[in-house]
């Protein structure tokens, strides 16, 4: 099978009546998978028995167009991937048997993108079914989970604090989301310590939108937003380049349980239960 990428992320199916509607052109005298990944910013997916193969072209290989590859590469895994790369005279061809090694390739390549105006920054987020909680390397999240359902939901203010230091919550982010228009840090995620000279604790209180790394947070938080209103649970598998605070940079891949709780009938706090998968150099 196998699936186009737009330029913005949207999914299509070759030969598909909405894909020649889009391109404006229903001949059947070319080959339009190739010609829009050489020219338009498509990138394509096609699965096999036994690997996965990505053709794309570097040089035209828009951000939101990575991002969605990204997501569903995340998402199913394959054990092999090959990466074809048009635009090039002899379109090499890559094997690559390990998925973290494909992601940081995929990475790399898209460089040759022109700058979009699109914040690099932007973490990818994957939805994940919460079915995937029975594992047990998360038992962690089980034991949030398991807490967060015997309480259903409801807490009280004072025990928010707890909620944030209790070890069986992963010492994640809370916050607090009055009107569920807003996202105000109660805690920060015990692994922080200074944004530069300035300590995290000062930041307490402070709405995600006026922070100093907002680029990164607003998206990262965005999810927060959809918990506090639908009131469910959410798994989600995140991979993002994070700046330390010497300066270096690498790529952290993490998954995170968001747990909505209600404090009365107004006020929805979101934790955050966080597993580390993966920390690479860039």
């Amino acid at each position: 099978m196998e699936i186009l990428i737009g330029p913005d992320g949207r999914i299509w199916y070759p030969n598909s009546n909405e894909l020649f509607g889009y391109l404006g052109y229903f001949g059947h005298d070319c080959d339009l998978v190739s010609y829009s990944i050489r020219n338009l910013g498509f990138a394509a997916i096609a699965t096999f028995a036994r690997y996965t193969r990505i053709r794309f072209q570097p040089a035209l290989f828009p951000a939101a167009c990575l991002q969605r590859v990204l997501e569903i590469i995340l998402y199913h895994a394959p054990p092999r991937i090959v990466l074809e790369r048009a635009g090039t005279l002899f379109a090499p061809l890559e094997v690559l048997h390990n998925l973290n090694d494909a992601v940081a390739r995929l990475r790399a390549l898209q460089i040759a993108t022109p700058d979009e105006e699109e914040s690099p920054g932007s973490p990818t987020i994957v939805n994940l079914s919460l079915d995937r909680l029975r594992d047990s390397k998360r038992a962690s999240m089980q034991a949030a989970f398991a807490i967060w359902k015997e309480a259903k939901r409801y807490t009280n203010a004072r025990s928010i604090s707890r909620i944030a230091a209790n070890p069986a919550f992963g010492s994640g982010a809370v916050a607090w989301m009055p009107g569920q228009d807003r996202c105000l840090i109660e805690a920060w995620p015990q692994t922080y310590g200074k944004y530069g000279e300035v300590s995290y604790e000062s930041l307490l209180g402070r709405d995600v939108r006026d922070l100093p790394d907002s680029a990164y947070i607003l998206p990262a938080t965005r999810s927060y937003f959809g918990v506090a209103h639908s009131q469910a649970p959410r798994l989600e598998l995140i991979e993002a380049l994070v700046t330390h605070p010497d300066g270096s940079r690498f790529w952290s891949r993490y998954e995170r349980l968001l747990l909505p709780w209600r404090t009365s009938a107004s006020d929805i706090f979101v934790s955050s239960v966080p597993l580390l998968r993966l920390v690479r150099m860039h």
